[in-house]
């Protein structure tokens, strides 16, 4: 980085520019010996090399347009304040149109879609063995699982999954893996704590990441059809087993 500003920002003559970096990485480097002076020497050259100007069109060419940052669902208060500051338009709210003293409500969070990841989990419900490891890793809560009686599922959106839950006395129910696709940073931890692989291809695990855009529209479906069902008894579950702690509701 600080090879491309020197080398395109005018601030000193390119070459000398170039050189006084060189010459700060020898005196920093220089006691490691030359293999290693050579190899930053080589990452400035490198830089230099592959710098490619990129040409902005006079007007935007895209077929699509920016998804809303907050939910067309969410609060008057939400849409019209916290939407426009999260929108990077903060600045031209009236004071009047914020709390008097400041206050804001809690659980805004919920309603702010930002849509940044371009991969997102998908459950294999077949693979999955129940364990809550991706649930309990999540660090944005976008994975919740919940255990619900089966009449409930009948309203469900057709791309809504369920398997038969692997927990003593609720063999007759439902139990869905689901994943908030909007809120997903794609941080692929999920996938990373999965202790399951598929024995034909050991690259499958229960959970897969996968191209949010083709699934964003029909997984928005299933999360708010996830949302509406009950939460599980919380004087059923054991609060020290990360199996049921997965069920437990999720702060938000």
């Amino acid at each position: 980085m600080q090879t491309c500003f020197f080398a395109i920002s005018g601030v000193l003559p390119r070459d000398e520019a170039i050189a006084q970096i060189k010459k700060a990485i020898y005196k920093t480097y220089g006691k490691r010996g030359d293999a290693v002076v050579q190899k930053n020497y080589a990452a400035v050259d490198h830089a230099l090399a592959h710098l490619e100007k990129v040409v902005l069109p006079a007007a935007a060419s895209s077929e699509f347009d920016l998804i809303p940052s907050i939910s067309g669902k969410a609060p008057e208060f939400v849409r019209n304040v916290l939407g426009q500051i999260a929108g990077g338009h903060g600045d031209q709210l009236p004071v009047s149109a914020l709390p008097a003293g400041g206050t804001f409500p809690t659980g805004t969070a919920q309603w702010e879609k930002r849509n940044i990841a371009q991969f997102i989990p998908v459950w294999d419900k077949d693979l999955c063995i129940q364990c809550g490891k991706c649930v309990m890793v999540c660090p944005h809560a976008v994975i919740r699982s919940k255990v619900y009686g089966a009449e409930l599922g009948t309203n469900a959106p057709e791309t809504f999954q369920w398997a038969k839950p692997k927990w003593k006395g609720m063999e007759e129910d439902h139990y869905t893996l689901q994943v908030a696709p909007e809120d997903c940073t794609g941080c692929a931890l999920c996938v990373e704590v999965c202790p399951v692989k598929s024995k034909s291809d050991a690259s499958h695990k229960a959970i897969n990441m996968a191209p949010q855009a083709a699934l964003r529209e029909a997984e928005r479906d299933n999360w708010d059809f996830f949302l509406k069902l009950p939460e599980v008894d919380r004087s059923k579950l054991s609060h020290s087993q990360v199996k049921d702690i997965q069920l437990l509701q999720a702060a938000v």
